[in-house]
């Protein structure tokens, strides 16, 4: 099937959630080993109606100040309003053969709603079809709705419209005339990220040029900041996005030694580092591209409180829910030039009332159509 067509059926299945835009804060460590007592020693029924109210949200590591401390944020906010949640650090890519097992520990404790990232899916997959009692919530991810089993639901986010807004502010920030766009591992998603910032980058000055690299990791940031090192001596890359998780520090750690500017992802990647033990590494990032995955997280809970259709289909969110968006703080409006900042407030608008499409990986027939476009921009 093409990519295009996939993404026609993924559009078939869109639900409007309201969203608030994710604000600075740092990431939850939360341990909640025993609040499964909750889940199991009700037997699964809610505080108050019929809604089982247990949810276990399976993720990598905390402390990532990006895309897994984003989530986190909707498991603490659940957690105010009623909801017991367990959040359960499954460790990284090399903990992989450990994960189906900690999926099923959680079962076992009597939660019933098991939400983790695409990175989880084929797990999640298997795991919905042995336990249909059970609901699953798969985020960040899209697939066929005729193939999605009635006990799942998938959130799927535009990155490629948030990603195009950072991507015209590369292009508008660049002395060198070449940027760069940095990820953790290659997938459909990341692949969404990377077309989004080169259309960006290209619509705002088509003679700017656009580095792409991997590290293969998400948690591998001294590989990241020896790959930005290397971009900055050999390309003359003077602009920097990282769409890699943990790795991502490496990004920043590699514009502080070089002088250079920036790009977060997922949270407020320059309010996160601001407050922590590295505030060094706020001064370099001018914005981040949010996905605003712990408010999509509440939005939908309370969506599944209130009765509504979210079950085996494809839940997609985009700039017209707010669901992503780029960082407009003083830090922002301090470094980046007014023409560039009306010029990415005009394309948000635009973008957000159907205006402005944004090409997005899954318009692609093939992976070849991709790669041309990578071609097209290298430097």
């Amino acid at each position: 099937m093409k990519l295009k067509k996939l993404m026609a059926l993924t559009m078939a299945g869109v639900m409007t959630f309201s969203l608030a835009a994710c604000g600075g804060g740092s990431g939850s460590t939360t341990d909640s080993g025993d609040s499964g007592e909750t889940a199991a020693d009700e037997g699964g029924e809610a505080a108050s109606g019929d809604v089982d109210k247990s949810i276990a949200y399976i993720v990598g590591n905390l402390g990532d100040k990006s895309f897994n401390d984003s989530g986190e944020t909707g498991m603490e906010r659940l957690r105010e309003m009623g909801w017991d949640c367990k959040t359960i650090e499954a460790g990284d890519e090399t903990k992989a053969d450990k994960w189906e097992d900690t999926m099923l520990d959680a079962i076992d404790e009597g939660y019933h709603y098991i939400v983790a990232s695409s990175t989880y899916r084929d797990i999640i997959m298997k795991l919905a079809e042995e336990y249909p009692e059970n609901e699953f919530v798969v985020f960040d991810d899209s697939m066929d709705e005729s193939e999605i089993p009635d006990n799942v639901a998938f959130i799927f986010y535009a990155q490629n419209e948030g990603s195009y807004l950072v991507g015209q502010m590369a292009a508008g920030m660049t002395e060198s005339g070449v940027v760069a766009v940095n990820v953790g591992m290659d997938n459909p998603v990341i692949s969404d990220f990377v077309t989004g910032f080169i259309n960006g980058v290209q619509d705002y000055d088509p003679n700017v040029k656009v580095v792409k690299a991997a590290v293969g990791s998400w948690t591998e940031p001294a590989k990241m900041k020896e790959l930005c090192l290397t971009q900055a001596r050999d390309q003359n890359a003077d602009v920097f996005y990282q769409v890699a998780g943990g790795s991502g520090t490496g990004l920043f750690e590699a514009c502080v030694e070089t002088g250079n500017w920036a790009i977060g992802v997922d949270s407020d990647q320059y309010a996160y580092y601001k407050d922590s033990e590295n505030p060094e590494l706020a001064d370099v990032i001018l914005t981040s591209m949010l996905k605003n995955v712990g408010d999509s997280l509440v939005a939908f809970f309370e969506q599944v409180e209130g009765g509504e259709d979210v079950w085996g289909k494809v839940n997609s969110l985009g700039l017209s829910d707010n669901a992503v968006g780029y960082v407009d703080n003083e830090f922002f409006q301090q470094n980046v030039p007014q023409e560039v900042r009306d010029a990415m407030a005009e394309s948000k608008e635009k973008i957000a009332n159907g205006e402005l499409e944004v090409q997005s990986y899954y318009d692609f027939a093939d992976e070849s159509e991709y790669q041309a476009l990578l071609d097209s921009v290298a430097p």
